[in-house]
Order: C-alpha cells, then structure tokens, then sequence
C-alpha cells in the first residue's frame, strides 16, 4: 500500500529538541515493518505549527494527496499530532475515509468499534483541555516570573544581550557596550541639539550604525521606539500589552485571525523589571517633550491646507500612500499644492531606493477627479444599465425547469433509492447491482440538487438586483442636488462615500468606486458599511490628458 507519514510539534523549541525528527522515526519504523511503499513526498511535517487550527502547510498538502488518491494509508503518532481539537479530528477523519484511505495512529490504534470510537472522543476533550490548562500555567508562570525579577520578553531591547537565569540570578538584560553607545548618542542629538526623528535617520544611515536584522536603512518606528521605551532608564515592564485578533487585518493571512494587535494594558496592571539604565531621567524627559512638540508641529497636523483626494490615493507603482503637500511662495513664483507618493522618501519608508513617481499637481488632479465623480452622479446610465443587464440575465436563466419540477424530480430519485433498498432486502438484486444503480442515482440526485440551489440563487440575486437599483437611484437623486453647491469638506464626504480607491499609474488613474446603498448624506465622512461595487465605467478624458477608468474591487 502506498503510506503517508504525518508529524507535528508546536514550538520552535520542540523542533531544536528534535522531537519531530524521533516521530518520524517511529512512524518510518511502523510503514517498513508493515511492508507499504513510502516515497519522500509524502512524509509531511509541520514544524512550529498549532494543532488548534486546520490551516497547515503539511496537512493541507496530506489532504490534497489524499484528494488525488495517490496515498492509501496514513500513519500519525498519536491524536493530538493530528489535531488538538476532536472537532477536527472527526472532520479530518471523516473526509479521509470518504477518499478510502486508513488512518493509523501509532501510539492509540482507532477503529470502528464503538469503544474506540469513544476513546477517541475521550482523547480530543483531553486534548483540549491540556492544551488549555498549559496555556493558562505559562501565562502565570510567566507572571511569576516577571514578578521575581525575570526579563521574559521574547525581543531584547536595542543596546542589551540577554543573560539566562543562573542558580539564585534571575534572568537579566546586560549592556552592549558598541549599541549602547549608538543609544547614548541618539538621546544626545535630539536632547542636545533638537533634532526630529527624521533627521536622527539621516545620520544614522550615514553612520556606521546597522540594525538588529543587519540593515544599514533605519525606519522611523524603530528610532521612535528606541526614544520611547522606558527599559533605557533603567525600568523594563511585563504584562504591559494585550494582544488581541486585529479588527481590519491588513492582508488576509493564515495569521490574520490570530492575536496580533499589541493593545496597551492599563498601567495598574504592569510589572517592573529593574534593568541597567542607559540614559539619565533628565535627558529621557527632555526627549519625550521634544517628541511631543515636534508631533504637535507635524506636517501631518497641517490643517491650512486642504486636499480633496486625502486617503484616497495609492501609488500604483511601490504600492504606497499618496499624500499632499505643499511648496511655499519663493522668488515670485505663488505656493503650489502637490499630491507626492510616500516612497519617495526612502528615509520614511525605510526603502533603499525612492519611488520614481513624480509629483501631480493638485488642482488638476482634483478637478479630473472631481468631474468624473459629477459626471457618474449625474447621469449613471451605465452603472444602471450594467445592473440592468444583471437583472435580465437572472430573470432569464433557469426557466426551462421550475423549483417545483426540480423538487419532483428530487423527490422521484429519493423514492427509487428507497425502491432499490427494498429491493436489496428482499434478495431481487445483488449488491454489485445495488450498488452500480445507487450510484447512478446519486449523480443524478447531485445534478438535480444543484440546478435548485442555482434557480434559488439566481431568484435571490434578482431580487437584490432590484433593491440595488432603486437604492442606486435614490442615492444619485439625493446627492445630485449637492454637487455644483457642495464645499470642500461636503466633497471630500461624497468622494470618500463613492470611491474607495484611486490608483495612480504611469500616465493613467484607476478609479475603484463604491456607491453606498444605506441613507448616508454628503457632510457624513464615515464610510457606508454595505456598498455597491461598480464596474464597467468606461474611459473618460481628464484635464490632465490621462484616461480615467472605474473597476469593480
């Protein structure tokens, strides 16, 4: 038979341990005393990977070899290897019996009989309620700890080594003297000589200073980091953040469900941890009021000028933010607003090379936007007549059979599958006949199930479809009214409702939109939170000579 081997470990720990390398001797050891064929692409491993959770590298490449019905049998070291929770244990189980391929666990054979069946179920409760009590132990060990004087954090701090616990010693962070003396240095230039971050960077990438990772690029964050955290005058706090499931992940991950989002816990309830200072209390408060009065003057707290497209632009190039900026009155010449891409400035972004995106005027490019916009509110006979043709089409499909033949005829196949049951029983057909029959049956039960379930969408569809289009024009008729009349701050509303995306290429703009379909009025910035997607806007000539397109996101 042709045999599949499956190991798992947790931690990164377990894996130095080499713990996985002793299952998959164990479970080899079983596959060549039983005699089956192991070839080297079917021994899966996940290193470092929970089993509270499906979406695995290794597991999801066993399932789609079981799929594709190249593996026979499937050996695991025990349960829990496979999953942690029975839930998805039984799923796991279930779908590869339904590909007819064994499972063997190692250590705790399971078969059909009910007894093992219970165990098994025995198992998965056990399963998760040891991981949820380890879970709960670390967690106040690791209290404990901190209470006793342990530096438990899993990054050291810029300028420190960490020493491990020694005996009576608990676990400490040391002095690097080369970084420290970079630390000291900092504080000395925005202290000392009043410089902002930025220009801190500037000298730091001159300087022969590199990062932790070996960059010689320094980022904004880290230095603003560096200059914020209290472990360098002397005090290093645990428990200090709780780390929930981010509400809007940047990027759909395996991870984006996960507890990444650091939120600060209150102050009550940190831990402090004695650590060698590096910096004296004085320069550390002269450095945070320096941080706050040069947040106070940011550009970014720039209200004098105002930018029609703010949050909206996106370079199509780097993939980063487009912001506005501004370029005073000089030798006669009046002061000009720009739109500039943030990768541009490498010192920012941390990039080594700057975006090539040249700079747009503004006026321009919010008069092209702006008329576009005007343009699809005024007259949107083509979205309508997209969603038109949309409504067409879903009146029209599925009419050469009803919902109510599609039910007969599910329900004729039902009963000729209880016929041949019957007819089994009672010894008129063998049970290659019942069998090859059944099938047949079930494909067509199958096609039947399907063509209903789409003749169901399809009579939903069309009814959102009419929702949508009065909705759609109700919004034009209302907004409308507003649009030769509406100020700089009722436009930014009306843009940000109707577009949720402008994306800036070479010699060309990408217009995502958006119309909203719940009772939102222009003057109200907050974003609709059901929204109708356009699609099919056709090129239109800006002002600035560059076609203008809409694409449904």
């Amino acid at each position: 038979m042709r045999a599949a081997i499956y190991a798992r470990v947790s931690t990164e720990r377990q894996e130095r341990q080499q713990t996985i390398d002793s299952q998959l001797s164990a479970l080899r050891g079983w596959v060549s005393a039983q005699g089956h064929v192991l070839a080297d692409a079917h021994v899966f491993r996940d290193e470092g990977f929970s089993g509270s959770r499906l979406d695995r590298p290794a597991l999801d490449a066993l399932r789609d070899a079981i799929r594709d019905s190249v593996v026979d049998v499937v050996v695991v070291f025990n349960p829990d290897r496979l999953a942690r929770k029975y839930a998805y244990q039984v799923l796991l189980m279930e779908e590869f019996r339904r590909a007819d391929c064994e499972v063997v666990f190692l250590h705790h054979p399971i078969s059909d009989d009910p007894n093992d069946q219970l165990l098994l179920q025995i198992q998965g409760a056990i399963a998760e309620y040891e991981r949820a009590v380890l879970a709960e132990r670390f967690r106040r060990g690791k209290l404990q700890k901190a209470r006793d004087g342990n530096i438990i954090s899993a990054k050291v701090p810029y300028g420190y080594r960490y020493k491990t616990r020694c005996g009576a010693v608990p676990a400490r962070l040391v002095v690097d003297d080369a970084e420290a003396s970079m630390i000291r240095q900092l504080y000395a230039w925005v202290a000392d000589e009043g410089l902002t971050i930025r220009q801190c960077i500037k000298r730091l990438n001159d300087g022969p200073w590199v990062t932790r990772s070996g960059r010689r690029q320094w980022s904004s964050s880290v230095v603003h980091h560096i200059l914020t955290d209290p472990v360098y005058i002397g005090t290093a706090y645990a428990n200090r953040f709780d780390y929930v499931v981010p509400k809007k992940p940047r990027r759909r991950s395996r991870r984006s469900t996960e507890r990444t989002c650091r939120r600060p816990r209150p102050s009550e309830q940190w831990i402090a941890i004695p650590a060698p200072p590096l910096v004296e209390q004085q320069v550390w408060d002269c450095v945070k009021a320096a941080l706050t009065r040069n947040a106070t003057l940011s550009f970014r707290r720039n209200k004098k000028h105002d930018y029609l497209l703010r949050c909206l632009l996106k370079c199509g190039r780097c993939g980063l933010g487009i912001h506005g900026c501004y370029f005073p009155a000089q030798g006669g010449r009046p002061g000009r607003r720009y739109y500039r891409c943030a990768g541009t400035d490498p010192l920012t972004t941390g990039r080594e090379a700057k975006c090539p995106q040249a700079r747009i005027e503004a006026n321009g490019l919010e008069q092209a936007i702006w008329n576009h916009v005007v343009g699809l509110l005024e007259d949107p006979s083509q979205v309508l007549a997209q969603f038109e043709r949309f409504v067409t089409q879903a009146a029209g499909d599925g009419e050469d059979s009803s919902a109510s033949q599609l039910r007969a005829r599910i329900e004729r196949l039902n009963r000729a599958d209880q016929r041949l049951l019957d007819a089994y029983q009672a010894e008129v057909i063998s049970l290659d006949e019942l069998s090859g029959q059944r099938k047949a049956l079930a494909e067509q039960r199958q096609r039947a199930e399907q063509q209903h379930e789409q003749r169901l969408r399809l009579r939903a569809q069309k009814l959102q479809a009419q929702e949508i289009l009065a909705s759609l024009t109700a919004f034009t008729h209302r907004v409308g009214s507003r649009l030769q009349t509406a100020s700089i701050t009722e436009r930014q509303a009306i843009l940000q409702l109707v577009i949720e995306r402008i994306i800036v290429h070479d010699g060309s703009l990408e217009i995502q939109h958006v119309i909203p379909l719940q009772g939102h009025t222009p003057g109200n910035a907050s974003p609709a939170k059901v929204g109708l997607c356009s699609d099919g806007v056709s090129p239109t000539e800006s002002q600035l000579g560059c076609a203008v397109r809409g694409r449904g996101d």
